[in-house]
């Protein structure tokens, strides 16, 4: 078999590793020049994720058995609609079925039409007067979204990122002066977020267990919101801090909106994640994703038993799946370079891949290129590594003198996952929704 896989980050990696546990030949396609990437491909192409025209021509050559699309941008630039017109089996939605992710307003416009569960009161405008009416208008804290792609950086959220409403409507101001036409404003939702990611064929949906993402910057939770400075996963035991009940809620969301797509003649494969907050009225939906989290999809891939290969395929041909995971508590942390999120200062670094091996961690070249021994980074993530152990204190333990293994200037986050976060996380929780 032969698989065409398109991205090159962390999650790409990721996909690739679980692509050959199959025994497939791997085709890729990526961006930079990454080297977890281009040591397991059979062919590796340095080029743009969301060349129409070139990823084509690859397809057209090797005839692969399933199509892989990783990032975002490729979907949202069409690249599925061509190869899915072209007959190839493409284990990603369409960009219809992508404007789940694409525009947020789609999404809660379908969400309030179907009668939904799990909205929160929303509204998008592309006129700067309306939304200062709309804000002067509403008595509660609110949150600004772009309407489109921001790489999950552009949710600006009252109290965190700014602070009156005066700050807000400008903050409203300089996205429709950008290049975004629309925004939304949200009502804001407390409680504690959590993915919940898929893979759904038509009517036909399988859960992953869910995992929690650390957005923010800095330890503690602060700084600005990066695509993910890391996640944990308590693989099938959920995660300590959510009510097991939210868990089966979400996941009946998630399978009304893909039911709600198929309603409209939008049949959604591949892929899915929604991103939602455990609240004292249960979960919300924060955002669904047209994709595998990054850094979320890692941590399920990680302890999926099967290949993500052997998977799609028997899901295309509709064969029983049913999907095994190992019950390991998963805890991943990325390396970024030096002011990630705010104004970022690549460098060079160095890995000893042994010695990260031999302390039992695994990992994940990201947005980074090899030159010789070292990586070069460029502004995004550069490398995931991830822990896995029987219980928290285990994984924690592996990461302790990571220092030794990784030479250069960067920046990780050491709080991600260890227990005084669990622990307060669980508080806020019982506090919030009562003992579960």
């Amino acid at each position: 078999m032969k698989a065409l896989l398109i991205g090159g980050g962390g999650r790409e990696h990721a996909l690739a590793l679980s692509i050959i546990k199959s025994g497939a030949e791997l085709i890729t396609i990526s961006p930079n020049k990454n080297p977890g990437l281009a040591r397991v491909s059979k062919k590796f192409y340095i080029f743009q994720d969301h060349d129409t025209d070139f990823i084509r021509g690859v397809a057209t050559r090797y005839k692969p058995d399933c199509i892989f699309i990783g990032p975002e941008t490729p979907l949202a630039s069409g690249v599925s609609d061509v190869l899915i017109s072209d007959g190839f089996r493409v284990f990603a939605p369409s960009s219809k079925a992508a404007k789940l992710e694409t525009s947020k307003a789609f999404l809660r416009i379908l969400m309030k039409e179907k009668g939904i569960e799990g909205g929160v009161d929303s509204a998008s405008f592309t006129d700067l007067d309306k939304a200062r009416k709309y804000v002067d208008a509403i008595d509660y804290d609110f949150v600004i979204k772009p309407d489109g792609l921001t790489g999950g950086k552009g949710v600006m959220v009252q109290g965190t990122h700014f602070n009156s409403r005066e700050e807000g409507i400008a903050v409203i101001g300089k996205y429709l002066g950008s290049n975004y036409s629309k925004i939304l404003i949200e009502r804001k939702v407390e409680g504690e977020e959590f993915s919940l990611q898929a893979l759904v064929f038509n009517d036909t949906i399988h859960f992953f267990p869910i995992v929690q993402d650390y957005k923010r910057a800095y330890e503690g939770d602060s700084g600005p919101n990066t695509g993910g400075m890391g996640s944990i996963s308590f693989s099938t035991r959920g995660l300590p801090f959510i009510p097991p009940s939210h868990i089966t809620a979400a996941q009946t969301i998630l399978r009304k909106i893909v039911l709600a797509l198929a309603e409209d003649g939008i049949n959604y494969t591949g892929p899915i994640y929604g991103q939602f907050m455990s609240t004292s009225e249960g979960p919300k939906v924060i955002e669904i994703n047209a994709r595998m989290g990054d850094p979320e999809g890692i941590n399920v891939l990680s302890l999926l038993n099967d290949s993500i290969m052997d998977v799609a395929i028997s899901i295309f041909n509709r064969g029983s799946v049913k999907l095994s995971f190992r019950d390991s508590v998963s805890i991943l942390r990325y390396l970024v370079p030096i002011g990630y999120g705010q104004d970022p200062n690549p460098s060079k670094i160095l890995v000893n891949e042994e010695l990260l091996i031999s302390r039992g961690l695994r990992f994940f070249y990201a947005s980074v290129n090899s030159r010789g021994k070292y990586l070069i980074q460029t502004k995004s993530r550069s490398l995931a590594i991830l822990s896995e152990d029987n219980n928290l204190e285990g994984a924690l333990a592996k990461f302790r003198g990571l220092e030794d293994a990784i030479r250069g200037d960067y920046y990780m986050r050491k709080d991600i996952g260890n227990a005084d976060s669990i622990t307060r996380k669980r508080t806020f929780m019982q506090r919030l929704v009562g003992l579960f």
